[in-house]
This record gives C-alpha cells, sequence and structure tokens, in this order.
C-alpha cells in the first residue's frame, strides 16, 4: 500500500478513500476490523482530518473518474485494497459484492470501455438493487436477436436470478402482461389489469385507462429510456451507450457547496450492443448467489405510472415543415409561444451554442452595429442583399458579427419574412434587444405543456454570475422533420451545421 500510494496524486488518494469508506457503509453495518483498516488507509494515504471532509462532497462516478488512469499495476492494486477491507469480516454482503464488482468492471481495462458509473442526484423515485433494467436509446439487432431468443433469455435471466437480479426487459414485460390478463368469459381485455391500477396508481384519466391496449402499444424500448432518464434525474447525453444494462449500485448523500445533504444515486451502465451473452455473463461472474423476485416496485412501477394519466415523460422534441415546435412522446403536442418565430430563431439559437451560451456583451455589441447609422440606412433600402451582408458579417471574425449571421441563418427558414428588404435586418435586431422578453415566452410554452417531465430542462435560463444566455438541453433530443416525415437529428441537419460557432 505505501508504494502505491506514493503513486497517486492527492485527489487519486481521496478518490480511493472515498470508495473505501461507500464499501464498508454497503453492507449497513461497520465492522471494527473495518475500522482498524480505513484508518490504515487514511494514514498511508497521508489524509488529514481537515481533508477527511472533502471526500462526502465526492460522487462515485467522480472517483472512479480520477482513477480511471491509473497505470494497470496500480488499478490491480487499488482493486487489491479495496477487496481486503471488504473481506476483512468474513461476511461480504450482497450489496458490497454488486458495488465492488461495478468497481472493478469500471477500471479493468478488459472491460472499462464496455463499462461506466454514473452518479446522479436529486432522485426522489424509489430504485431498486434487486433489478437490472435493459434501456436502448436506438434500435439494437443484435440485443433483439439474443433477448427475443426464448433460450438464450431464459439462460440469462437465470444466470442474473441465481446472483439476486431479476431482468426488466419491456417487451417481454409486456408480452407477461398481454398473456396474463388475456380475456376470458368473464373478464374482457386487460381487465384485471385495469383493475388492479384503479388500486395502487392515480389513474386520473378513464379515457386512457380503458385504453390500456393502445397505451402498451404505444411504448417501446426508446420511449422508456426517457422515462427512466426523467424519473432518475439522469441527463440523457450522460449515458454513453446505445443499447445497455443498468443496475442501481449505491445510494448516498453528497455534501453540496452550500453544506446542504443531497441525495446522490450510483448506476452501473454495462454496454451489450454487441458480446451480449459474454458480457452479461462477465459480470454475473463477479457476483454472489442471491434470489429476490419483485412485482410491484422499480421500473415495474415506472411502467405502471407510465400507464397512469398522472405520468410524464421526458421527450424529443420535433421541429417540421412549418417551423412548429411538437413533443414527439406525448402524441405530437404542440408548444405555443407568445412572438413565435422570433422566439424559437432565440432558441434554436442557444441550443446551437451549447451550455457556453452567449453572454451579455456578445448580444449587446451585435445590437449597436445593428443600430449604427450605416445599418439603420440599409434597412430603409427595398433592394437588400442579405447574402452579401452575410458574407460581410463572416468577413469580421468576430463573436458578434457571427451571432447576427447564425440569427439570420435562423430566422430566414423559420418567419415569412423577406430576406430580401432591408427591413428584414429590423427583425433581427428585436430578437436581439428583447431577449429576456423572449426567453420569458419560451419557457412559459414548455411550462404548458402537459405531462412533459423535468420541463425547466428545456428552458432558456440565465447564469447571474457570468452574464450568458444558455440552453442546457441536449441536441440528441431535438430532430427535424421533412417532407416525408422522416426524422433528421437537428445535429446533423444542413441547417444546423451552417451556423458559425
Amino acid at each position: 500500500m505505501c508504494e502505491l500510494s506514493k503513486e497517486l496524486t492527492e485527489i487519486q488518494k481521496q478518490a480511493l478513500f472515498k470508495l473505501a469508506v461507500d464499501l464498508v457503509k454497503a453492507d449497513r453495518q461497520i465492522h471494527r476490523d473495518e475500522v482498524w483498516l480505513l484508518d490504515r488507509l487514511q494514514r498511508t494515504c497521508g489524509i488529514g482530518v481537515g481533508q477527511l471532509e472533502f471526500i462526502h462532497y465526492i460522487s462515485l462516478q467522480q472517483a472512479i473518474s480520477a482513477l480511471s488512469g491509473l497505470s494497470e499495476p496500480c488499478k490491480r492494486a487499488v482493486l487489491e485494497v479495496l477487496e481486503s477491507i471488504v473481506g476483512v469480516d468474513n461476511d461480504i454482503d450482497s450489496r458490497e459484492k454488486l458495488l465492488l464488482a461495478a468497481i472493478r468492471l469500471s477500471l479493468d481495462s478488459s472491460s472499462q470501455e464496455w463499462c461506466t458509473i454514473i452518479s446522479t442526484s436529486d432522485v426522489e423515485a424509489e430504485c431498486l438493487s434487486e433489478q437490472i433494467v435493459y434501456l436502448e436509446r436506438s434500435e439494437q439487432s443484435e440485443v433483439a436477436k439474443v433477448l427475443n431468443d426464448k433460450y438464450d433469455y431464459l439462460l440469462l435471466t437465470k444466470a442474473l436470478e441465481d446472483v439476486g437480479l431479476r431482468l426488466f426487459y419491456l417487451p417481454n414485460v409486456i408480452s407477461e402482461l398481454k398473456q396474463q390478463w388475456a380475456p376470458s368469459a368473464e373478464l374482457s381485455s386487460f381487465d384485471f389489469l385495469r383493475r388492479s391500477m384503479e388500486f395502487i396508481v392515480p389513474v386520473g384519466d378513464s379515457e386512457r385507462l380503458a385504453n390500456l391496449s393502445s397505451t402498451l402499444g404505444n411504448i417501446d424500448l426508446k420511449a422508456f429510456f426517457k422515462v427512466v432518464c426523467a424519473r432518475y434525474n439522469i441527463g440523457v447525453g450522460k449515458i454513453p451507450y446505445d443499447g445497455f444494462l443498468m443496475v442501481k449500485i449505491e445510494e448516498n448523500y453528497l455534501l453540496e457547496d452550500d453544506g446542504r445533504l443531497a441525495k446522490s444515486v450510483a448506476f452501473l451502465c454495462i454496454d451489450i450492443s454487441k458480446d451480449v451473452k459474454q458480457r452479461i455473463l462477465h459480470f454475473v461472474k463477479l457476483l454472489e448467489r442471491e434470489v429476490d423476485l419483485i412485482s410491484y416496485q422499480g421500473y415495474y412501477r415506472l411502467l405502471y405510472d407510465y400507464l397512469s394519466s398522472e405520468a410524464q415523460i421526458l421527450s424529443s422534441l420535433v421541429i417540421d415543415m412549418r417551423g412548429d415546435f411538437r413533443l414527439a412522446d406525448l402524441n405530437n403536442q404542440l408548444l405555443h409561444f407568445e412572438s413565435a418565430p422570433q422566439a424559437k430563431s432565440l432558441y434554436l439559437l442557444l441550443l446551437r451554442y451549447g451550455r457556453a451560451g452567449v453572454n451579455q456583451e456578445c448580444f449587446e455589441r451585435a445590437l449597436a452595429f445593428l443600430s449604427s447609422a450605416e445599418i439603420e440606412s440599409s434597412m430603409q433600402s427595398e433592394t437588400f442583399c442579405i447574402d452579401e451582408f452575410k458574407q460581410r458579417l463572416l468577413g469580421y471574425n468576430s463573436d458578434w458579427a457571427k451571432l447576427i449571421y447564425n440569427l439570420i441563418v435562423i430566422y430566414e427558414q423559420l418567419s415569412t419574412k423577406d430576406s430580401g428588404k432591408g427591413s428584414f435586418l429590423g427583425y433581427i435586431s428585436k430578437i436581439i434587444q428583447h431577449r429576456s422578453a423572449l426567453k420569458n415566452y419560451v419557457n412559459t410554452g414548455f411550462a404548458d405543456a402537459h405531462h412533459l417531465a423535468n420541463a425547466e430542462q428545456y428552458h432558456i435560463k440565465f447564469d447571474k454570475n457570468h452574464k450568458t444566455y444558455f440552453v442546457d438541453l441536449s441536441p440528441a433530443l431535438v430532430f427535424v422533420k421533412d417532407y416525408r416525415d422522416a426524422l433528421t437529428p437537428i445535429t446533423k441537419h444542413e441547417q444546423w451545421n451552417r451556423l458559425k460557432i
């Protein structure tokens, strides 16, 4: 351990100690020998009493990230230290085993490319370590081939159940519901499920409840992925895999900068977009046998809540040929914005700039340019070459000029105004000048959307410290629809790539 300590930075030492403490806490009891080993590890790492508090600010994901760059010998030494702490009381709990397996998979060079740990905060929904869910962002034919084969599915679910994990695979769950509540002489289709839901979840909309067959037919793996992300406060772009298994490995409390304790949940994500059986069985080998069957908890409860009228979902945002904004996962619900073309133009502009956003100074310099005598004169002209003006803007090679250029490109597509007249620039000027009001119009439009989960993450926000306007929504949730009703990710759309950042 002393040799390992010499190889670690101060942050890596704190990360190692964080993992050690979390493993000790995993079984909800602390053995005196575990305390002795932690005390020894603290001294070896040179973590003073004043520094000890810092580990309570570090999430599991941050700790793994700090250690992932170590050399292979150092990683092996780290895992040996952690294994010695887990085994010191001669009673390895299943929760300790799961957490240790997740740490090993995330650090081991043979698996770290297809395994990662993510941490999320402010989770209120129930989350169980006894269930492992399959989720996908896009269709995965190799996974479907394995999980839809009854023999492979039986093999894998049996292996997972032997180590205490029940697989939640949405297509099979829906199939089971249909079979279990099949029509009989006494009951019509889904009567049993319908009556059960009336007792266990707030139903609200009787028409929705009466059409459970249709509702079940409308939820697929991609939609359920968004349901899970919304309920567990996981950013859509935070998970790097398109088809993966996810299991909760830790529930903890971390200190925020203001000294407030915040609930943090960590998940292990296993990419199974290829080598499906090999990766699942590799994970299973690291765990012990423990069986527990769940009926109405965890992901089953998420599904029931989704089927009820009170369900909310994280929805894709689709922009159609008319420039309308619609929520694809909420029956293409139309969003209504006051001053729509201007509000939508500001929104798409800030979406393109991402989390970095646009600061006040850049907006003000752009407005000052458009308010200059020369440009004011151009606005009076009946004949105006917008293409030449855009080229002129790009020639300035400045942030404020690119801002004006980008707004022109966007507003040309969304508005019905003639860009061949100088008065067109007046609308661009008004967007910049009234950006605060347009921000409120956009946010009100999203806030009014019924059943949209986490509507605030779609909002235009203003960072008072940096005086910056920004949109935090991941562009991965935004699509453009063409005349054939085909959807193109906005990041691959021609207009998106014309914008200058």
